[in-house]
C-alpha cells in the first residue's frame, strides 16, 4: 500500500481482498443551524442590552405582510428557533378563544340576557368564530380586535401597534371583497360589524365607526329581511341594531329599521322568542314592542328639524305620531317596572299576587337598560312636541296712514320670503362622545360601555345640543373608509305609514 494512502481509513473488505483503499470523502457533517436562523428572524429590541433575558425579538412574516411582535419574558423558545411559523401559528390558534373572551368581557350584559334569541347553540362570537380560517380579510378583522384585547390587557405597545397593522390589513382586503360576488355572505357581514366595534372602541377618528355602520346598514338592505330571520343573519341583526339606531341619530337621519319590512320583521321575533322556555323570555313581548317605537326616534327628529310652522299639516301629522309613541312608551314602561320587580322578587323567593309601587331603579340588564332608553326618549320626543306645537309669538306692526286708511307696516326684521324651521339642534349621545368622554376614569366602565349603549339602543346619553348644525365631520383620513360603502347612500325608502 503507498505511502499517500496511509493516512485513510481502511475497509475490512479491501484488507481482505488485497485491494487498494481509496478511503472515503467525508462531504456530509452535522452544523449547529440555531444561531442563523436566530438572526435571520429574530432582531433584539434596541432598548435591550442584546442579551436573551428581557430582550423583546419580532417575529417577521411573510413577505408583504405586517410584522407581529410579540412580547418575549423568557429565552427564544425552540419553536422559534428552528421554525418561526410555529410561533406564529400558535399564536393564531389562540385568536379564536382569545376574541370570545373579548366578547363576554366587553358585551356581559347583552349576551347574558339575550343569547337564547340567537338561536339553539349560537351565540355571536360562536357564528365569528366558526368562519375563522376561510378568509384572509376575516381573519384579519377577527386579529385586530382580539389584539387590540391584549393590548388593553396588557398595556404592551408593540401588541397594540400590531392591532391596527391588522386593522390597516382587514380594511384593505373587505375593499377588495366589496368588489366580488359575495357581497351579500354571512362572512363580510359580519367582518364589517367587527370594524365598526373596533372603530367604537379604539377610535382611530371621530367619526370612522359611522362610515362602517353605514356599510353594515347597505348591507343589510341589500341581503333583505328574511335573511336575518335565522342562522348568522339573526345574529348580525341582534348584536347591530341598537348601533344602526345610534348611528341614525348622529347623522341625522332616519333609521332603516323604521321601515314596514324590518318593523315586521321585529314582531316576528317578539311572537317567537316570547314562547321560548328561558328565564329572561318574560320580557321579550314588551321588550320587542319598546323597541318597534325607539326606532322610529331618530326619523321625528329629522322631520321636526323641517318644520316650519306649528299649524302646518306635516306638524299636526308629526305631533300626532309623536304624542302616539310617547304614550305607549310611558305604558310599555309600567309593564316593564312591573315585571322586572316580580322578576327580582321571584329570584329572591318572594311571590306575591300584586306587584307593589313600581321600583325606579333596577340593577343594569338589558331590559333595565331599554327601559331608561324609554325615559330618554320621551323628555326628548316632548321637547320636540312642545317646539312644533307652539306657534310663534305675533311680531308686532306698525300701522300709518297711507290714501286715507291705516296700513300695516312690517319690521325690517320679519320677512315672508324666507321660512325658517322652528327647531335647530344638534343631538350627541354616549356612542358619538367615545368610551372617554362617556365613562370619565372609570377604566372598567370605559371597556363595557357599548354593552350598556346596546342595552339602550344607541340612545344612551343623547340629549339636545342646540347651535350646532347636524351632520358628520370629514377628514382626509377617513376616504379609505368610506369606500366600504358597497351601494350609493341616498337610496329611496318606503313611504312611513300615518300611525
Amino acid at each position: 500500500m503507498s505511502s499517500s494512502l496511509a493516512g485513510r481509513p481502511h475497509c475490512s473488505q479491501c484488507r481482505k481482498y488485497g485491494a487498494v483503499c481509496p478511503g472515503y470523502k467525508r462531504s456530509l457533517k452535522f452544523q449547529d443551524e440555531g444561531p442563523r436562523l436566530q438572526e435571520r428572524y429574530l432582531i433584539t429590541s434596541p432598548d435591550t442590552d442584546g442579551s436573551d433575558d428581557g430582550s423583546t425579538p419580532v417575529l417577521r412574516s411573510t413577505p408583504g405582510k405586517a410584522p407581529m411582535q410579540i412580547r418575549r419574558h423568557t429565552k427564544t423558545s425552540l419553536d422559534e428557533r428552528v421554525c418561526p411559523s410555529l410561533a406564529y401559528k400558535s399564536f393564531l390558534d389562540q385568536q379564536p378563544r382569545i376574541f370570545k373572551e373579548f366578547v363576554c368581557a366587553s358585551f356581559p350584559t347583552m349576551y347574558y340576557h339575550n343569547e337564547f334569541r340567537f338561536g339553539p347553540g349560537f351565540t355571536f362570537p360562536d357564528n365569528v368564530i366558526k368562519k375563522f380560517g376561510s378568509k384572509p380579510y376575516y381573519d384579519a378583522t377577527v386579529l385586530c380586535l382580539s389584539t387590540a384585547y391584549l393590548a388593553h390587557q396588557t398595556k404592551d405597545p408593540n401588541i397594540e401597534y400590531a392591532s391596527r397593522q391588522k386593522y390597516a390589513e382587514a380594511l384593505s382586503g373587505i375593499k377588495y371583497a366589496l368588489t366580488a360576488d359575495d357581497t351579500a355572505s354571512d362572512a363580510l357581514l359580519m367582518a364589517i360589524i367587527l370594524l365598526a366595534f373596533y372603530e367604537m372602541n379604539v377610535r382611530t377618528t371621530d367619526d370612522a365607526w359611522l362610515f362602517h355602520a353605514n356599510a353594515v346598514k347597505q348591507l343589510m338592505k341589500k341581503r333583505g329581511v328574511r335573511a336575518h330571520l335565522t342562522g348568522p343573519g339573526r345574529v348580525c341583526h341582534f348584536a347591530f341594531r341598537p348601533f344602526l339606531i345610534g348611528a341614525a341619530l348622529q347623522k341625522g337621519e332616519s333609521c332603516f329599521l323604521d321601515e314596514d319590512s324590518w318593523q315586521d320583521l321585529a314582531s316576528s321575533l317578539r311572537s317567537e322568542d316570547s314562547q321560548k322556555q328561558d328565564e329572561w323570555a318574560f320580557y321579550i313581548d314588551v321588550y320587542e314592542t319598546i323597541f318597534m317605537e325607539l326606532v322610529k326616534c331618530p326619523g321625528y327628529i329629522k322631520e321636526a328639524r323641517g318644520i316650519v310652522s306649528a299649524t302646518s299639516p306635516e306638524a299636526r301629522s308629526l305631533a300626532h305620531r309623536i304624542r302616539t309613541t310617547c304614550d305607549r312608551l310611558r305604558r310599555l314602561g309600567k309593564e316593564m317596572r312591573t315585571l322586572l320587580s316580580a322578576h327580582n322578587q321571584r329570584k329572591q323567593g318572594i311571590t306575591l299576587r300584586f306587584v307593589g309601587p313600581e321600583p325606579r331603579l333596577f340593577p343594569e340588564t338589558s331590559p333595565s337598560l331599554l327601559l331608561r332608553a324609554g325615559v330618554d326618549a320621551i323628555r326628548i320626543l316632548e321637547q320636540i312636541l312642545d317646539r312644533i306645537t307652539t306657534p310663534p309669538p305675533i311680531v308686532e306692526q306698525t300701522l300709518i296712514i297711507r290714501d286715507g286708511a291705516l296700513t300695516p307696516v312690517s319690521s325690517p326684521d320679519s320677512s315672508s320670503d324666507t321660512e325658517t324651521p322652528l327647531l335647530s339642534f344638534g343631538l350627541s349621545c354616549d356612542l358619538g362622545a367615545g368610551p372617554q368622554a362617556a365613562a370619565g376614569d372609570d377604566e372598567e366602565r370605559a371597556f363595557t360601555w357599548l354593552d350598556r349603549i346596546a342595552g339602550a339602543m344607541g340612545l344612551l346619553g343623547a340629549d339636545f345640543t342646540y347651535g350646532m348644525k347636524p351632520g358628520v365631520q370629514t377628514d382626509l383620513a377617513l376616504r379609505t373608509i368610506r369606500e366600504l360603502t358597497p351601494v350609493e347612500d341616498e337610496l329611496l325608502e318606503p313611504r312611513r305609514s300615518s300611525d
